[in-house]
């Protein structure tokens, strides 16, 4: 079931040409338009059809907010950056020109919270540190704050970094895209079956793949775990089991190397698992930024409200990778009496489940051997701000993980990492108990949807070359330029970065055969 776009009341805006920003004009936004970029009277269109006309632009293609170089991309954008009297710079796919001011002070503030950057091999966005610098030393409470290797822009707040802070919870710092992680899990299929043009043939049989997975009652009982119901109503249920647009993806994957007691074993072929809570999550984020609120004091009823929301949608997204999981091998294992669908009892091996947004997680300094004149005062609890980046501790336990998954983008390898916590990290401390959640962009999404579909077909990235690499299922056309390789950083030099700092071990990696993005929404589910 899909939700209503998200609508406001009429808005007064002006916009300009990026190349020249003298060229201007007033627009007003009606009260229909819709923050969805999708949706068919969305903000989007209609910026980018007034550019076309009052502006002389001969194809827009991306949109910044003027003064803080805010790139406007997905719905969240587009909501949280459309204000009455906001100014917005409309490219024909050049970068943000102009200077970037600094976001208000908050008077709780850190002037002098340390940062650790942990990028050296992987290319950095000067941006992407300012945002990092900027909201380490303007948002209260915070008293650590780590840029890791994939550290890219976000809308306001730097994505691919972990903020650490005391009596504060931050919530735009985790995201709407609360509980999103990775899990591995365990196939019977055999390389054989999905090696060369047999992927071709499983890529097929996962085509269509999602839509809204058997009746409400259904969905209610899979949402129920130990804890109790996890639902959220039928609005955001309607989609459990479904993977959604953006970095999710499902990936058949065939580990290539890996070191013995890992848990994997060379050869065998596993299914890779990526998402999240869904519009759930955003719906939450949303509730507590509607007045443009940042941070949340950890004893006020709105934080433990958002607190106790921020646990369900985690479970919810654990839920819903489940889920996914055992619709796909339901799919590509159709005789095996394990994955009839419908059964909560049926058995989904869980190699490893890495929520990458579990906070905010309460650590305290008494959980490492060591502490350092940047770790948070002894005995106060801390709150760790994940986006774009994962625990190397169990959220449930906060012993540490075995393993880890750095996806690149498709077709690229996924290194299986061991999370280290030496004295020269601090016992963890210093990356904040944390690693890099992927590679991280390179370019924008309108960025790369601009430039690289005038560089390919989109078929041609949809098919491996020479009958080697992986089969694409993608019925987004736009998403099969936004995540191709080329928009991504170099694993390689992530991982690196992270093995270099002392963070992680190198322990082995997998290559995707067949990945799977989003379905295309008009088409039939099952």
């Amino acid at each position: 079931m899909s939700r209503q776009a998200s609508r406001r009341p009429p808005t007064r805006i002006t916009i300009a040409l990026n190349a020249r920003q003298t060229q201007r004009a007033p627009l007003l936004l009606p009260a229909n338009a819709s923050t969805d970029p999708s949706s068919p009277t969305s903000i989007r269109k209609l910026v980018f059809k007034a550019a076309q006309a009052k502006l002389r632009i001969g194809k827009p293609s991306r949109v910044f907010v003027a003064g803080f170089g805010a790139e406007l991309v997905g719905e969240e954008d587009w909501e949280r950056g459309v204000r009455n009297d906001v100014s917005l710079l409309i490219s024909a796919g050049e970068d943000y020109i102009g200077v970037i001011r600094d976001a208000g002070v908050h008077p709780k503030a850190n002037p002098t919270c340390p940062i650790h950057n942990l990028a050296s091999a992987a290319a950095l966005d000067e941006h992407a540190l300012t945002q990092l610098r900027t909201t380490a030393h303007s948002l209260p409470g915070l008293v650590h704050a780590v840029g890791q290797p994939n550290l890219h822009p976000g809308t306001k707040f730097p994505i691919g970094a972990v903020f650490v802070s005391q009596r504060w919870i931050h919530p735009p710092l985790i995201g709407g895209d609360i509980g999103c992680g990775m899990a591995w899990y365990r196939t019977r299929l055999s390389r054989g079956q999905v090696e060369g043009d047999r992927g071709r043939k499983v890529a097929e049989k996962l085509r269509g793949m999602e839509g809204a997975w058997r009746t409400a009652e259904a969905r209610e009982r899979w949402l129920e775990d130990e804890w109790g119901m996890c639902g959220a109503g039928e609005e955001w249920d309607g989609s459990v089991g479904t993977i959604g647009a953006g970095n999710h993806f499902a990936e058949i994957q065939v580990v290539e190397e890996v070191e013995e007691g890992c848990g994997l074993a060379e050869g065998e072929v596993v299914l890779l698992v990526r998402s999240g809570s869904r519009g759930y999550g955003s719906s939450i984020l949303k509730k507590y930024t509607a007045e443009g609120q940042v941070s949340l004091k950890e004893d006020s009823a709105e934080a433990k409200e958002y607190l106790k929301e921020h646990d369900s949608a985690c479970r919810w997204a654990k839920a819903n990778r489940n889920l996914i999981a055992l619709r796909f091998l339901s799919c590509l294992e159709p005789g095996e009496p394990a994955w009839s669908l419908g059964k909560k009892d049926a058995h989904v091996e869980d190699i490893h489940d890495a929520r990458t947004k579990w906070p905010p997680v309460v650590a305290t300094s008494e959980d490492t051997n060591e502490r350092t004149a940047s770790s948070p005062s002894p005995g106060i609890d801390a709150y760790i701000h994940r986006k774009g980046a994962a625990p190397t501790l169990s959220p449930g336990t906060c012993l540490p993980l075995s393993i880890l998954p750095l996806p690149g983008s498709r077709g690229t390898p996924t290194l299986i990492l061991a999370p280290q916590f030496p004295s020269s990290t601090s016992r963890g401390l210093d990356n904040a108990v944390s690693l890099a959640h992927g590679a991280g962009r390179s370019m924008s999404r309108a960025k790369a949807l601009s430039t690289l579909s005038q560089k390919y077909q989109a078929s041609s990235l949809l098919e491996p070359r020479g009958g080697k690499g992986t089969w694409v299922v993608c019925e987004a056309k736009d998403l099969v330029f936004e995540k191709a390789a080329e928009a991504y950083k170099d694993v390689e030099a992530v991982g690196a970065n992270l093995v270099a700092f002392g963070a992680a071990r190198r322990v082995g990696w997998c290559r995707a055969r067949v990945s799977y993005k989003c379905r295309d929404e008009r088409g039939g589910g099952r």
